[in-house]
């Protein structure tokens, strides 16, 4: 039976999930053959209630939403609540909602119930968990049968999965890396993929790693699963001695593909060694191994690298000098020279300064928006012909210079991207999918592997920022084509006024949260849940310092100085200045 599938926003009070499962303390024995991230808990183990004799049907489904949370348990209780029709049909990672509050369960007409239930996320079919806005709810109807004189659910809603409280999502998933590629760099692009705990951790890790790249990011990221590859099993053992992974695959013209099986090698090691236990992966085609020298190990050349970007460095602009200065220390003291960086002078007609990673070129935008002003190694240029509306500009790790605003002629704003080494180089443009002529982009950055755009889209206005992704569409020599349909990232946030990539999968946002008046900074785990920074009176923006796989945020306030973080909430009064700017961001 197809259910309402209405999503709605109301008023609703956020309380605790009333019978989530129970948890006591125990001691299970570990089972053999499954890796350290595989093994049942070690801390708690649940106890599910099975359907009672002569249940109402409102007790069915009730029951049924309190133990679908140990689908992937050995005894699995909650399918003793549906019919065995049902029962065998049901994919319960199809679909996920995260419960806010108490599900209200009613009788509707025989043999149906309504439940209704405030939600705070859902993680979609492609296994990203995105955040919704407050107030959102779901109002859905079961359909249930008589089996044996028991009531049982007979009929879930359209696109039913599982329904779990923050608490059991927390207990049943977990966040997982699968990775893309950028062939022309030769690095890996990691997504993020929310994903069943338990046995089968690495058979559902492998076939997200199988799965088509989503439509965000088509054309702009590499995989070696492109066409027909998939698994020859339905599972992917992990030997119990060795704790190696067998991946068994199968697909047409696959063996006759070298440079596939390379690619599908490394993306596949890459995601299995990332679960703890996993020692080495033993990749099959029609059952022979394509590494003759033994299982892939953290040791192995993939013939890909992670994306690890580092600023030692960065430039601190006070009236029209730049000092370089130490990100990384809480004072952001000058760097004693330890070899001479040229830098030029810039008047205050000019904003939103980007150099690039090695400080031998910088870029900037008139103060009007109209102009774009480029400098490479004492050779500078302005460039007054691009469009309006110029945001701060953004270097790539493919030695382009990207910049956003409106095009002159009118219509919906577009991007412009310009050879980075020849300031004299002709600005070529771009145009973003589903952008209305009154939408204005207000910063546009290239994320450090080159393959995603990170948008801050408003009115024309300023006002209702929201935070977009996509991927940067590139040919075969790595010249962009295009830009991708993009995607909206963390709904909560309202009010965007600026968004920094901070690592390759999580972002620095300065923003408002539904219903508060100050901006804040948030850490946006791409897939995640939205974090907060400490508050900071006067904030304008908070930027990243990108450190390998981490990094540190620094805020700059309204009355011109720039505060490093103390604790882990607390800012330090660090220096005045009029910009900060990051290398290579």
């Amino acid at each position: 039976m197809k259910g309402s599938g209405a999503l709605c926003a109301s008023a609703a009070v956020a309380v605790l999930l009333a019978g989530c499962s129970s948890t006591l303390p125990t001691d299970p024995v570990p089972r053999a053959g499954l890796p350290v991230e595989v093994q049942p808990r070690e801390d708690v183990t649940r106890v599910l209630p099975a359907p009672r004799a002569n249940a109402s049907a409102v007790d069915i489904v009730r029951g049924f939403l309190r133990t679908n949370v140990g689908f992937a348990e050995d005894d699995d209780v909650a399918r003793e609540y549906l019919t065995p029709a049902l029962a065998s049909e049901w994919v319960p990672t199809s679909s996920v909602l995260v419960l806010e509050g108490n599900p209200v369960v009613t009788p509707a007409d025989s043999g149906r119930v309504q439940v209704s239930a405030p939600i705070s996320a859902q993680i979609d079919a492609f296994g990203r968990l995105v955040e919704l806005p407050s107030g959102t709810t779901v109002t859905e109807t079961f359909e249930l049968s008589p089996v044996d004189g028991q009531w049982r659910i007979s009929g879930f809603p359209e696109g039913f999965g599982l329904w779990l409280s923050r608490t059991d999502l927390d207990q049943a998933f977990r966040p997982r890396k699968i990775v893309y590629l950028n062939r022309e760099l030769g690095v890996f692009v990691p997504d993020v993929r929310w994903l069943a705990e338990g046995e089968g951790l690495p058979t559902s890790l492998a076939r997200a790693q199988l799965v088509d790249v989503p439509p965000y990011l088509e054309g702009a990221v590499d995989t070696g699963a492109a066409g027909e590859g998939r698994l020859t099993v339905a599972a992917v053992p992990v030997d119990a001695e060795t704790r190696v992974a067998t991946v068994n695959l199968q697909g047409a013209g696959l063996s006759e593909d070298p440079v596939r099986v390379r690619e599908l090698r490394a993306q596949l090691s890459k995601a299995l060694l990332g679960v703890d236990g996993i020692q080495g992966v033993d990749l099959r085609l029609a059952g022979r191994s394509v590494d003759d020298s033994g299982p892939v190990t953290t040791q192995s050349d993939l013939g890909f690298r992670d994306v690890e970007p580092r600023a030692d460095r960065a430039l601190l602009r006070v009236q029209d000098t730049f000092v370089v200065v130490d990100p990384h220390v809480y004072d952001l003291r000058d760097v004693q020279a330890t070899s001479a960086v040229e830098l030029p002078t810039l008047g205050p007609s000019w904003t939103g300064v980007a150099a690039s990673a090695d400080l031998q070129s910088l870029a900037a935008v008139s103060v009007d928006g109209t102009k774009l002003w480029r400098w490479r190694s004492g050779r500078e240029d302005v460039n007054p012909g691009i469009g309006d509306e110029l945001v701060p500009p953004s270097f790539d790790p493919h030695g382009l210079l990207w910049v956003a605003g409106a095009a002159r002629g009118g219509g919906a704003p577009r991007v412009w991207y310009v050879d980075a080494d020849d300031v004299g180089a002709v600005a070529r443009p771009l145009d973003v999918p589903d952008l209305r002529d009154d939408d204005r982009i207000r910063s546009f950055r290239v994320s450090q592997d080159g393959t995603r755009a990170l948008m801050v889209v408003t009115d024309a206005d300023g006002a209702a920022g929201r935070l977009l992704l996509a991927g940067i569409v590139r040919d075969a020599d790595g010249s962009p084509t295009g830009i991708d349909a993009p995607i909206e990232v963390a709904p909560t946030l309202t009010g965007v006024v600026s968004a920094r990539w901070a690592t390759t999968t999580e972002l620095i946002v300065t923003a408002r949260r539904e219903g508060e008046e100050m901006l804040g900074g948030y850490r946006v785990p791409l897939g995640g849940w939205v974090r907060p920074l400490g508050v900071q009176e006067g904030l304008s923006e908070v930027l990243a310092v990108p450190d390998g796989d981490t990094y540190t945020p620094i805020a700059r306030t309204a009355d011109g100085r720039f505060h490093t973080t103390e604790g882990t909430t607390g800012w330090y009064d660090a220096r005045n200045g009029d910009e900060l700017v990051i290398p290579g961001a």
